[in-house]
């Protein structure tokens, strides 16, 4: 081959590169060009509706685009997620995620996995299971000791099946030894006012998400869904399930919230979210938001997240479908054993 052919194939190789590079990088620096959609898979005022909206604002500052928040209830999670996967994977549509997205595949309400997306882990909060001031039920004992008379009498409210307050309702009959009917709400927020009116015994929802019906006394804790008890500021101690149940450990499920794009999104897009992420939760605003809420700061994303995530996904899958929660056995969809 001469010297000029080599030189000309060399050019087209060039060529040929620039062509393949230049839409990608045209592309990262054109992001964004329109308003950022955050859809959150549950109803407004709960736990995953009031995170988006915290870390949205923040975020806003470094990406250069509003950041909007909408609600698409829904199919467990299925509404949201879908329409976010019907609109082009260029980073202008995120999932308002949590937890749920971690069971939907067992559930029988998604096809996708936890691998399947990008997770931005903004924080989290431990479980409560609270009643409306004037209850019957004083303790967590007079509970237990009524749906032990009447199994499958006391109504119990939480968020979608399979979500992680359901978990924990399962959780807790389990560990009581007691059968408790289990009513699903669109989120949190419906579940917490569904006891106040009448229609629930008592909620399972996040310390964060009861905050302030606490504060105001529309709410009545009985006890933390957990292991460990806690001082709650101006109202006291509220002790916890594992005290007397310690089997409540054996429902693996905990609660995050936060947000998730596709994972086939162009890496340079990858890059701006993440960078506005970051600085996002360094914001005192945010942080001071977060403590108000009673919510622990996770700040996880990238590998970090996929490995809690998919680690959340086999552990609390597998619990379902052990306790016959979940439709489909996690191994037949991939999801490997704990």
């Amino acid at each position: 081959m001469t010297m000029t052919k080599i030189v000309v194939l060399l050019a087209k190789i060039l060529c040929a590169l620039n062509f393949t590079l230049l839409p990608s990088l045209t592309f990262a620096q054109q992001f964004p060009n329109k308003p950022i959609e955050i859809n959150v898979w549950a109803s407004a005022g709960g736990g995953t509706d009031t995170t988006n909206r915290l870390i949205a604002k923040a975020m806003e500052k470094d990406i250069g685009q509003s950041i909007l928040v909408s609600n698409r209830t829904g199919g467990g999670g299925n509404v949201a997620m879908n329409y976010v996967l019907s609109k082009p994977h260029d980073g202008h549509t995120w999932l308002g995620a949590s937890e749920q997205m971690q069971v939907v595949a067992v559930m029988g309400l998604h096809t996708t996995k936890t691998k399947d997306w990008r997770w931005y882990m903004v924080a989290g909060a431990p479980a409560v299971i609270s009643v409306k001031p004037e209850s019957p039920y004083k303790t967590l004992d007079d509970l237990v000791n009524a749906a032990r008379n009447n199994p499958g009498k006391i109504n119990i409210t939480h968020c979608a099946l399979g979500c992680v307050w359901h978990a924990k309702a399962i959780g807790l009959a389990n560990a009581s030894k007691t059968k408790l009917n289990y009513v699903p709400y669109g989120g949190s927020a419906p579940a917490m006012v569904a006891v106040l009116s009448g229609d629930g015994d008592a909620v399972i929802s996040s310390l964060s998400e009861q905050t302030e019906y606490i504060k105001g006394g529309k709410l009545r804790p009985l006890a933390m869904v957990e292991t460990a008890a806690l001082d709650f500021p101006g109202y006291g101690r509220i002790p916890a399930v594992g005290e007397k149940y310690p089997d409540i450990a054996k429902m693996p499920a905990r609660t995050w919230l936060g947000f998730a794009i596709p994972a086939d999104t162009p890496k340079p897009v990858i890059d701006k979210i993440d960078s506005a992420f970051v600085k996002a939760i360094k914001d005192p605003i945010v942080l001071s938001s977060l403590a108000n809420m009673n919510a622990s700061l996770i700040g996880a994303y990238g590998d970090e997240s996929m490995k809690i995530l998919s680690s959340m996904e086999s552990a609390v899958s597998w619990a379902l479908f052990e306790v016959g929660a979940a439709k489909i056995s996690p191994d037949s969809i991939g999801i490997p054993k704990p």
